[in-house]
């Protein structure tokens, strides 16, 4: 199916993030974007908009601008604001777009964070432990529908990375959902794989938060009974997280592993590559995740990958079988040991590293970006 005009759909991009995984996501992808829509004739890529977290006005300017007849918007509610009702500047900003926009252009979005069974960590620190648990008992039903059809109901469509979240919107009445597996980075040359010495090295990639579950994998080093070395990679990326982070540090030092475990913080992307080839292992162990930027980091790179059993981790291997190795979510000491049996098993771990090079190739960016082009449409002709 093709655009219904006989002139190209001018199509706009925006990120309301210049660093981060999103930012590193939207640069990737819009390439193959423009080199695929260039190819197909029928898409005029205009721009990608980045614009730094707050000052997404920019962003309203360029659509007035260049007159889009389609803007992809990357959305996650930190990039507008967070979840707090009162901080939440997504609502304006969206009615002014549409007010910059031609009349009948369309607005999507590649939705992030899909929170329908969110709940306020109860074990935060200090007065908002107490509050958490009267938001979660008392406004989280009225929450969850601002996040929801109050938020993502704005846009014409929504892209989600998993069949779960596609069938949880569409339960809740969203009219447009595709689901769009996350992109996979081109990697060259893949990782090569190691052999395991006498102090293999475990890696957990991303931003210190209680979703990433980095405290599981310190628990677990205390119940290996192999020595290894853990590289917690990556810093904090909003201030809410600062007193998890310092957490972690505490249990590093409780329980004697300050020598066996490396805090990093921020990675730049010119470092990523290296850090997973120093790796042995990659563990994920997330309490929550809606679709992994460091996982896909990992899968790109070709290296075995130990994830928390979280039906979105699963899905990964419902697409290509045998891609990632299991443990019981927030489980530490199912953790340890299935990391022993993996660091135990050269000829388990090569066949993990070929199925992530298959999943990569599967989900590259031009195959992903063919995917988006048919859904913009499917969108133009409704």
């Amino acid at each position: 199916m093709t655009a219904p005009s006989t002139k190209p759909c001018r199509l706009l991009w925006i990120t309301p993030e210049v660093q981060g995984g999103i930012a590193s996501y939207s640069h990737m992808l819009w390439t193959a974007i423009a080199e695929a829509s260039n190819a197909a004739g029928d898409f005029q890529p205009l721009a990608l908009v980045q614009t730094p977290t707050g000052k997404s006005e920019e962003a309203i300017s360029a659509a007035r601008e260049l007159k889009p007849d389609l803007v992809h918007v990357q959305h996650e509610y930190g990039l507008f604001g967070g979840l707090n009702p009162a901080r939440d500047r997504f609502p304006g900003w969206m009615r002014r777009l549409r007010q910059a926009m031609p009349p009948g252009a369309r607005i999507v979005a590649t939705a992030h964070s899909v929170l329908n069974d969110y709940r306020f960590d109860t074990a935060a620190e200090g007065w908002r432990s107490s509050l958490h648990r009267l938001v979660n008992r008392f406004a989280l039903t009225w929450l969850r529908h601002r996040w929801g059809m109050g938020t993502l109901g704005k846009f014409d469509a929504v892209i989600v990375h998993s069949r779960r979240q596609r069938e949880s919107l569409h339960a809740d009445g969203f009219p447009v959902v595709a689901e769009i597996p996350h992109v996979v980075p081109t990697i060259t040359p893949p990782r090569q794989e190691r052999e395991v010495g006498p102090m293999p090295t475990l890696i957990v990639f991303g931003y210190f938060t209680p979703g990433k579950g980095q405290d599981i994998v310190i628990e677990a080093m205390r119940h290996l009974q192999i020595p290894a070395r853990l590289r917690l990679a990556g810093g904090v990326g909003h201030p809410a997280n600062v007193a998890y982070k310092r957490r972690c540090e505490e249990a590093i030092d409780r329980l004697g592993l300050g020598g066996r475990v490396e805090v990093t913080g921020y990675v730049p992307d010119a470092e990523i590559s290296r850090i997973y080839d120093e790796s042995d292992l990659v563990v994920a162990p997330f309490r929550v995740t809606t679709g992994s930027g460091s996982l896909v980091q990992a899968l790109a790179r070709g290296a075995p990958v130990l994830a928390s059993d979280l039906p979105l981790n699963r899905e990964i291997n419902e697409r290509v079988p045998d891609t990632l190795a299991f443990f019981a979510s927030e489980d530490p000491v199912d953790c340890a040991w299935q990391i022993e049996r993996l660091l135990a098993d050269p000829d388990r771990r090569e066949s993990l590293c070929k199925q992530a090079l298959q999943y990569a190739a599967t989900f590259s960016p031009a195959n992903i970006a063919r995917l988006h082009l048919d859904m913009y449409r499917d969108i133009l002709a409704r």
